[in-house]
């Protein structure tokens, strides 16, 4: 009956997150919608330039070049052209300006700005991997409508956006594959040299990925990036001293810039900055200027010397330094042209009678007039003082127009699905609350508030009302959903959300009211006041900017603070207990004695402390990662066999070999070649040998299925569930350690310790109260574990940047790109503590039977917990700050760092949540299947 009992406990666990995880989507999609859908209609915008202006005919200036190259690289942050990393593409530049990058700081999305100049949405983070197809209007349809030769070279994501606007493209195509640093650039300028060759071509695209790739690996202070700039620098310089290149316009520049640590995607002033070089046979024309605009300028800027159309999406403002080469009647054209275009956009987006009200539509027609005033003596050459006075308040006007409305339309490009946002908001709240109330009143959950049950009544009545929500919400336009199988599948999540809500509701009004009833409702587990203030202050904390940045900070100051109160604690009451004991009599000794007893977790809070400053620890990162592992070897020593502990020591060692061979750490010295030839052996050897531990595990657990072991009898762990989880758990571990950064290794055998030593005061804590209670100690070592995970987490270097991902462990051992095994190491060494933490959780209290605590016999059974309370607490305390942080999205999302703080910060709590899903699921599946004797 108990068995039966955990089971559902389980699965009510599994229905719970699989509910928040659906809600988290919702949310996720309505928060940030897959592209920006305006409200107006763009094919009311006209496309075809304007050719009068105020009965006076204008003429669109004809094509300023004959050729144009994008020289596009990636990851080129502002400060790293110089004289020395690029001494002809600096000295050479005609014109030296900067431009600022919107965020999300990857490739997709910048891309799209460059050819449309519109802002991308922040979710395109997420579909970086997945290329969608640009199907809105940019250049290169503009280009295509004009049969202009497009030729391309280099990034295979911009074939993904125009898959068929380039006449030619010679793209790679594994372009995500990160240990790439030169084959795939030599493939672009081999591209380069042939295109260089021919004259038929009007725009030219190169995308070079070395520099983006050797920062991801290497970082961005790697000696790799200025050998790479030097290679940039010398293909720039192919492209200067060609003899076909006689009327031409060289742009040099990067999609987004880098981070200190390598990585990109964040909002720091090394991601946000790029350089934008420009490149020209008559560099006379051009005046030096130091101004910075913004990334999507580009794109009328470039539409104008093109002499096409702008892109109808187009937000973007001119960049008149580039317009220097136009005559002054063009120059006024262009300005006029952008800031019309963007007045239609307003127009249509904010009405007309909006728009007639406005400042900018003052602006606007002063310039207009100035405009027409000076047509005559600018067609006549007349360059007089006072057309020169005319020409600069036009321009004036024309800009101030053009920035005004393009700031008003990057605000209005803001858009929620505040229907979805409900729906999403309801069913996480809905679910979070409901698994909470369950665990908090685990022993009368079922029977007295029906929260583990289902109901039918409940459940029609919610149908009902869910259907009503549902065709309320479409007859307001709340829910705006794209087709019928959509809105019929969108009935399920509000039916879920109000059924739980009655739940929830129910439940809160018999606790609420006692006197309604029998006997007053009671916690089944203890909430410890100290453990409730920690989390209740991290939890309040999201609610600040600056706390989301330095999250770390908290972490580490409330994870240490709570293990040294708890052994301050601890001491106190084994002090009191011994005093009382021997009648006060060898206070000091007393004393002595129990400080001795509680030396080691002091010794953990020492190291605790050392680990933040593991950056700081190159120069001795070989001795230290020798240690580790072999301290590392030892703490997993109790997991294993004497077979397994041999095959996992030799793993240890190929992957220190690994790291040798790669220059990582001292190893022996060979030959560049030799050592690259050694690799692909050394991690097929470190394959086999972690296969081994896995098959030594199972083969000794599963023929044991058919016997019956008590785990409590004494005779050590032999149960087949148990063998398992210890198995999986030591592989898992292996893995990392070859996944780790050298200097992170020694974080796993730290994390060990912290653990047991952690656990062992939360046991010593619980034994010394008054009153002992297993669930006690069970609710201390599941809110400490969460905290010593979320500490650890940041000791590798982690953060709630994007940035700071590390890439690099997807492709060790590969060859090329694989999405799924590189996003598996990747969510496994960013999510290593989160994830092998609750696994050690799971493993120990399955191990444990407190009898070095003086527990003798408990009923029910210490480790039966593990399935019928720790996992639910466990889930519970991951979804409640999830659930809480998505509330506050709704009210900050008008914040001025809502997409450059807050939502990173959203994309990281729910995939941790995500994680933890999976990791519960497999697990859970071994309950199901072993748990026999357990």
């Amino acid at each position: 009956m108990a068995m039966e009992e955990n089971k559902s406990r389980l699965a009510y666990t599994f229905y719970m997150l699989t509910l928040f995880l659906c809600g988290a989507v919702l949310f996720l999609i309505g928060f940030f919608p897959a592209s920006y859908s305006v409200a107006e209609q763009e094919n009311s915008v006209p496309i075809d330039r304007p050719t009068t202006l105020h009965g006076e005919k204008l003429e669109p200036p004809p094509p300023s070049y004959n050729s144009y190259i994008l020289f596009l690289i990636d990851a080129l942050r502002d400060d790293f052209p110089n004289e020395s990393t690029m001494p002809v593409a600096y000295n050479k530049a005609c014109m030296k300006l900067s431009l600022h990058v919107d965020i999300p700081t990857v490739t997709m999305p910048r891309l799209k700005s460059i050819t449309t100049g519109t802002l991308s949405n922040f979710i395109d983070i997420a579909l970086n991997v997945g290329h969608t197809e640009q199907v809105e209007d940019s250049l290169l349809h503009r280009l295509k409508q004009r049969n202009a030769v497009v030729s391309f070279a280099g990034d295979h994501t911009w074939v993904h956006l125009f898959p068929t606007e380039f006449t030619r493209k010679a793209a790679n195509n594994d372009s995500f594959y990160v240990n790439d640093f030169y084959e795939g650039d030599k493939n672009v300028t081999n591209a380069l040299e042939s295109e260089l060759e021919k004259k038929d071509w009007t725009l030219l695209i190169l995308h070079y990925l070395g520099l983006d790739h050797i920062g991801h690996v290497e970082g961005h202070d790697s000696p790799k990036v200025n050998h790479k700039l030097k290679e940039m620098d010398k293909a720039v310089k192919k492209i200067l001293d060609h003899k076909n290149m006689d009327n031409y316009l060289l742009m040099l520049t990067g999609d987004h810039g880098m981070a200190d640590g390598g990585g990109h995607g964040g909002n720091t002033a090394a991601e946000t900055t790029v350089p934008l070089y420009l490149y020209s046979n008559n560099c006379s024309k051009y005046t030096t200027s130091t101004k910075r605009y913004n990334q999507i300028d580009l794109t009328p800027t470039l539409a104008l010397l093109l002499s096409v159309e702008i892109p109808t999406i187009s937000i973007g403002c001119l960049i008149p330094e580039m317009l220097q080469t136009l005559s002054l009647e063009h120059q006024m054209y262009a300005y006029f042209y952008n800031a019309h275009h963007l007045l239609n956009k307003a127009r249509v987006k904010f009405g007309h009678e909006s728009v007639r009200r406005s400042d900018y539509y003052v602006w606007y027609q002063n310039a207009t007039l100035l405009h027409k005033e000076l047509l005559r003596p600018l067609r006549s050459g007349d360059g007089s003082s006072a057309s020169k006075v005319h020409y600069e308040n036009a321009k004036l006007n024309y800009l101030r127009v053009a920035r005004e409305i393009s700031g008003q339309l990057s605000e209005s490009l803001v858009k929620f699905d505040y229907g979805l946002i409900a729906v999403g908001l309801a069913l996480t709240t809905a679910t979070s609350l409901h698994i909470v109330l369950s665990v908090l009143f685990l022993d009368i959950a079922t029977e007295q508030l029906h929260l583990g049950r289902l109901k039918l009544g409940q459940l029609l009545l919610s149908l009902v009302v869910g259907i009503i929500l549902n065709i309320v919400g479409h007859m307001l336009d709340q829910l705006i959903i794209s087709t019928m199988l959509q809105s019929l599948l969108l009935v399920l999540p509000i039916v879920a959300s109000v059924y739980l809500t009655i739940d929830v509701a129910q439940a809160l009004i018999k606790i609420a009211l006692p006197p309604l009833y029998s006997r007053r409702l009671k916690l089944s587990i203890p909430l410890p006041l100290s453990l409730l203030a920690c989390f209740a202050i991290r939890t309040l904390s999201l609610g600040s900017s600056s706390f989301i940045e330095f999250e770390y900070k908290t972490w580490y100051y409330l994870g240490n603070t709570l293990i040294l109160l708890i052994a301050l604690k601890t001491l106190r009451r084994r002090i009191t207990k011994a005093n009382v004991e021997l009648d006060g009599r060898h206070l000091h000794k007393i004393a002595s004695a129990c400080l001795w007893q509680q030396r080691k977790i002091f010794v953990v809070l020492l190291l605790l402390t050392l680990m933040r400053y593991l950056h700081r620890l190159t120069s001795i990162k070989s001795t230290l990662m020798l240690f580790a592992l072999l301290l590392f070897w030892a703490r997993l020593r109790k997991f294993t066999d004497t077979p397994q502990a041999i095959f996992n020591g030799i793993a240890f060692m190929l992957v220190y070999s690994f790291r040798g061979l790669n220059g990582q750490v001292h190893f022996f010295v060979l030959p560049q070649y030799l050592a690259a030839r050694f690799v692909l052996p050394v991690l097929v050897l470190f394959w086999c040998c972690l296969a081994l531990v896995f098959v030594l595990g199972y083969r000794t657990a599963l023929p044991q299925q058919h016997s019956s072991h008590s785990l409590l009898d004494g005779q050590g762990p032999r149960s087949n569930l148990l063998k398992l989880l210890q198995t999986n758990l030591t592989c898992s571990f292996m893995l990392v350690a070859l996944l780790h950064k050298v200097q992170n290794i020694v974080l796993l055998p730290t994390l060990l310790i912290t653990l047991d030593e952690t656990y062992k005061l939360c046991e010593a804590y619980g034994t010394t109260a008054r009153k002992f209670s297993v669930r006690l100690v069970h609710v201390y070592k599941i809110i400490m574990t969460i905290f010593v995970a979320r500490m650890f987490f940041f000791y590798q270097g982690n953060s709630n940047s994007l940035s700071t991902i590390d890439l690099t462990p997807g492709y060790i051992g590969q060859t090329s790109y694989n999405p799924i095994l590189v996003g598996f190491f990747v969510t496994l060494n960013t999510y290593s503590a989160e994830i092998h933490s609750f696994l050690y959780l799971i493993v120990h209290t399955l191990r444990a039977d407190l009898r070095n605590v003086g527990i003798i016999q408990m009923l029910p059974s210490y480790a039966k917990a593990a399935d019928s309370m720790v996992a639910p607490l466990y889930a519970a305390l991951v979804m409640l700050p999830a659930a809480f942080y998505l509330c506050l999205m709704v009210g900050f999302r008008y914040h001025l760092f809502i997409y450059s703080v807050f939502s990173p910060k959203v994309l990281y709590d729910c995939y941790t949540v995500l994680v933890f899903y999976f990791v519960f699921l497999s697990t859970s599946l071994y309950f199901k299947l072993f748990k026999q004797d357990a």
